[in-house]
C-alpha cells in the first residue's frame, strides 16, 4: 500500500499540471466579443395598434417580416395577403411597403404572377 506521502507528491504533481493545461488551453482560446445588437419583444397586435394609431402601417410590414423571418429560421418566406390582414394591413400596403423596402435594399422581392409574393430579407 502506497503511502499517504507518496499520494500526496503524486496529487500536487497532477494538480501543477492541470493548473498548466487549464493556462494553455484558455490562453489558447479565442475571445469572445459580444454583439452590440439589441433586440426586442413586440405583440404583434399592439404594435399593429400603434402602427395604425400613428399612420404607419407599412412599419408593420417590417415588424411582421422580420418576425416571421425569426419564426421560420430562414431569410426567404413567403408573404400572403391574408397573414397582414389579421392586423389591418391591406394588400396595396403591403405592396407599397414592399416596394419601399426593396429601394432601402433591406429585402429582395420575387414576385409572380398571381401568386404570393416571396420576400428574403437582406
Amino acid at each position: 500500500m502506497p503511502s499517504s506521502t507518496s499520494i500526496n507528491k503524486k496529487d500536487s504533481m497532477m494538480d501543477a499540471w492541470a493548473r498548466q493545461r487549464l493556462a494553455e488551453l484558455q490562453a489558447a482560446a479565442s475571445v469572445k466579443h459580444k454583439k452590440d445588437v439589441r433586440f426586442v419583444m413586440l405583440s404583434l397586435p399592439r404594435t399593429a395598434k400603434a402602427c395604425a394609431a400613428t399612420n404607419c402601417q407599412k412599419a408593420m410590414v417590417w415588424v411582421w417580416l422580420t418576425y416571421r423571418v425569426w419564426q421560420t429560421k430562414s431569410a426567404t418566406v413567403a408573404i400572403p395577403n391574408s397573414a397582414l390582414a389579421r392586423y389591418g394591413i391591406t394588400r396595396k400596403v403591403k405592396y407599397l411597403a414592399l416596394k419601399q423596402l426593396e429601394a432601402a435594399g433591406l429585402i429582395s422581392v420575387e414576385r409572380r404572377h398571381q401568386k404570393t409574393l416571396i420576400v428574403t430579407l437582406l
